[in-house]
């Protein structure tokens, strides 16, 4: 759809700009704060506004400084232009008091705050309107988000054969012969 391209083309480059802008301005202001080294850094969060940088967006998504759990809800915040802060966090566990679980991934949107990625997921797509147009294509949406959860949980048997879902997939092929 050039549309949803057009779109997803725009919020790239929204994003970069204000990241770059967010960026500097955070090189300037803790031009002595080393790179943290690992993701067990003692480091305040870092936040990036995909946003204009005048008007403070209503979402904000936190997660870890890396992909995971907290991937899904930024690709479906780029994919539709909905603006946001990225807050990334380190070591510091900052967010404990105040997430409902004491985990990440955390979504704010105006006084509503949701943890657990499947929800924040969820509802983010109904709030953009991409979660199905009736009922069925709703069930359809949400059958297939169950099993890419599926997948992706039992993707260990492929690199560890000793666990459950390893030991249930048949042997690898012999080597060829020499």
């Amino acid at each position: 759809n050039t549309y949803m391209l057009r779109r997803v083309g725009i919020a790239a480059s929204v994003a970069a700009a204000g990241a770059a802008t967010l960026q500097r301005r955070a090189a300037e202001s803790h031009a002595a704060a080393p790179a943290p080294e690992s993701l067990a850094a003692q480091r305040p969060p870092s936040v990036v506004r995909v946003a204009p940088l005048d008007d403070p967006p209503d979402v904000t998504l936190e997660y870890f400084a890396l992909r995971g759990l907290g991937e899904l809800p930024r690709l479906i915040l780029e994919l539709t232009g909905i603006p946001y802060d990225s807050v990334y966090h380190f070591g510091t566990g900052v967010y404990k008091p105040y997430a409902p679980f004491g985990q990440l991934p955390v979504l704010r949107d105006g006084p509503l705050l949701i943890c657990e990625s499947g929800a924040i997921a969820r509802h983010l797509a109904r709030k953009a309107c991409i979660d199905g147009g009736d009922a069925a294509d709703k069930a359809r949406v949400d059958m297939f988000f169950e099993l890419a959860k599926d997948l992706t949980s039992k993707k260990s048997g492929i690199h560890d054969p000793a666990s459950a879902d390893g030991k249930r997939l048949p042997p690898p092929p012999p080597p060829p012969p020499p």
